[in-house]
């Protein structure tokens, strides 16, 4: 699943939520590490291009 597509649509459909379970369900994928480091980091790389979100302290 690409993670960070579905996280940049969000966005840019103003839809802020979605965008947060968006980064929660790539979190909980990456503990189950059924993504990969390059996957976790191009993810980061786009919250952090739209200011980050509030996830626990994450980002």
């Amino acid at each position: 699943m690409d993670y960070t597509a579905l996280y940049r649509q969000a966005m840019a459909d103003g839809a802020t939520d979605y965008a947060q379970t968006i980064v929660t369900c790539a979190v909980q994928a990456a503990q189950a590490g059924a993504i990969t480091p390059k996957d976790v980091a191009a993810l980061v790389a786009e919250v952090k291009t739209h200011g980050g979100v509030r996830h626990g302290g994450l980002w």
